[in-house]
């Protein structure tokens, strides 16, 4: 049927051009160039620009069909290189997990070049990097993927981790950042960020990326982390040059969490420092009552050692919640301040563990006062036997690091309101005894 009418199409096609010859006999000047010049008849003129029309609409037709089967081509293309690649990755991350190490990074490696946009393979052949610790390694591999594609959040966050691990912490940042910066509710990089400030001791910004945080949390999650900004806060706060500015920052803090120890003892400073003692004396106090910690005693008495001072009979009044030898110390060490050595010596002697530094420190003074001076020095003696120089300073709860005075934050274990003084903890494990902190 199909031929029959092709052969009609041609017949009524041949007819048509031969009427048109017919009825168009006349000749016509014709000049493709102007060199030269033809003298064809109208109706073979009007065949020609047909023909010619019709030939440039085939080869139009034929040139789109090829680009379209072109593209396809390379589509088909692409994606038997891309499925080449995808098999490739795969097989290469279960051998890592295998622990084919190099035969994994040989397939991951080849993934990556037949591919240069897979960033899953760059990643994980990244991780396989840094699982053995080649840091370098897996910065070149994690640079190289970020420069082909600067927008991948996940290779950038990567290489933020690689820098981080390398030591290169201001870079590390500087790449977190940019990350922020496209995606500022992401809870890994506003931790990685955090984490990198505290590093830093940068507690303002850690505090500020803390905050932002906080707010991606539901509520039942938050209450851990308002804890971790207040730290944050407080070190912040600390870390301000101005006195003014400091007792500000420590005030807006405990007004935020009046139960937060080193936040209250700190406040006190910073009124004592700005010349109101006073009002440092009724915070303590106040602090004590609510937290029987022998931290604001201690700092009650630097200001006021008198015998009957408030310190003493706050002491006395709350020495059934405290523990029983620290309170028979600090009591003697009153009692010596004082010049009362009937009573520092009969509170030396209520006390249990006499074998502590701090109480044979104690008592030398107290032997060295009474004009026992060869009982002292015995004293003395036994007390460097055991912590040395350090026998009366504040330790860590929980690293053991030693302080020369209290302080709010440990540096060694990374924790707040651990340090207790050599009256309130049994000595230290030989192995911290050498970590100070001054």
């Amino acid at each position: 049927m199909k031929r029959v009418l092709l052969v009609i199409g041609a017949v009524v096609l041949v007819a048509a051009f031969g009427a048109v010859v017919l009825l168009n006999p006349s000749e016509v000047e014709f000049r493709p160039e102007h060199l030269h010049t033809f003298h064809p008849s109208l109706g073979l003129l009007v065949i020609f620009a047909f023909s010619a029309g019709l030939l440039v609409a085939v080869l139009g037709g034929a040139l789109r069909n090829l680009g379209s089967r072109l593209g396809n081509w390379r589509a088909r293309r692409s994606a038997r290189v891309a499925a080449q690649a995808g098999e490739w990755h795969q097989a290469g991350e279960q051998l890592a997990w295998s622990g084919e190490v190099e035969r994994s990074r040989a397939l991951l490696r080849k993934a990556w070049k037949r591919h240069p946009n897979n960033g899953g393979a760059a990643l994980a052949l990244a991780s396989s990097y840094m699982d053995t610790g080649e840091y370098a390694a897996a910065h070149d591999v994690l640079a190289s993927a970020v420069a082909r594609d600067a927008h991948d959040p996940d290779l950038r966050y990567a290489l933020g981790e690689a820098l981080r691990r390398r030591g290169d912490t201001a870079e590390a940042i500087r790449m977190l950042e940019t990350v922020r910066v496209q995606h500022p509710r992401a809870p890994r990089v506003l931790i990685s960020l955090r984490e990198l400030y505290r590093e830093c001791g940068r507690w303002s910004e850690a505090a500020d990326v803390q905050d932002a945080y906080l707010n991606t949390l539901p509520a039942e999650a938050r209450v851990g982390e308002r804890e971790r900004l207040v730290r944050f806060r407080y070190q912040a706060a600390l870390a301000l040059p101005d006195p003014a500015a400091r007792l500000n920052a420590l005030d807006n803090l405990v007004q935020s969490d009046r139960a937060f120890v080193p936040g209250l003892v700190s406040l006190g400073d910073a009124l004592a420092e700005n010349g109101r003692a006073d009002e440092a004396q009724k915070l303590w106090e106040r602090a004590f009552r609510s937290q029987p910690r022998l931290v604001f005693i201690e700092r009650m008495l630097a200001h006021d050692a008198t015998p009957r001072s408030r310190a003493v009979v706050l002491l006395g009044k709350y020495r059934d919640q405290l523990d029983p030898d620290s309170v028979h110390l600090l009591s003697a060490r009153v009692a010596l301040a004082g010049g009362d050595l009937e009573r520092a010596g009969s509170e030396l002697d209520a006390i249990a563990q006499q074998n502590l530094p701090t109480v044979q420190r104690a008592r030398a003074e107290l032997l060295h006062r009474r004009g026992q001076h060869t009982q002292a020095w015995d004293a003395l003696r036994r007390a460097a036997d055991g912590l040395g120089a350090l026998a009366t300073d504040h330790r860590c709860a929980v690293c053991g690091r030693f302080s020369e005075a209290w302080t709010g934050y440990c540096e060694g274990c990374e924790q707040w309101d651990t340090y207790r003084s050599g009256a309130e903890l049994p000595p230290a494990a030989p192995a911290a005894s050498g970590n100070v902190q001054r």
